[in-house]
């Protein structure tokens, strides 16, 4: 069984989103949100590192609806911020719904930037993550 570096891990997540707006927005919402691409039960229910791909390009494959199962089920303990990263993350995906008023309401400032850059681009903005040092999803 291969255990990916956080960079690799990250790396994968992207090339495997790479060519859908909601998946990329998802993607790159939980990575810039810094804890769910981490996280040992994450990567246990949701993530499967896939090395043997057509490309080349090892993919991380992110199953919503197991991460949706295991976070209702108590079995992804985090905080409620991390919670809410991850149901906003899963409605972009995969279209699970999401009580967003409570959801955004717990976020800091840079969480709350996050899921703006992400919304904006579900909608086709590519450019919504580049940031001051120019640093955006590839």
């Amino acid at each position: 069984m291969t255990n990916p570096t956080p960079n690799e891990l990250t790396e994968a997540a992207r090339a495997w989103a790479r060519g859908s707006y909601a998946l990329e927005a998802a993607v790159e919402l939980l990575i810039r949100h810094g804890v769910w691409l981490t996280h040992r039960e994450f990567r246990r229910y949701a993530i499967d590192y896939v090395t043997a791909t057509y490309t080349r390009v090892p993919y991380a494959v992110i199953d919503w609806q197991a991460a949706h199962i295991a976070l209702n089920r108590g079995c992804m303990p985090c905080s409620g911020s991390e919670a809410a990263i991850l149901r906003i993350a899963l409605s972009l995906a995969d279209g699970l719904p999401v009580e967003l008023g409570p959801a955004i309401t717990g976020l800091d400032t840079t969480n709350l930037a996050h899921v703006l850059a992400a919304i904006a681009h579900a909608s086709g903005n590519r450019v919504a993550w580049i940031t001051k040092e120019g640093e955006g999803p590839r």
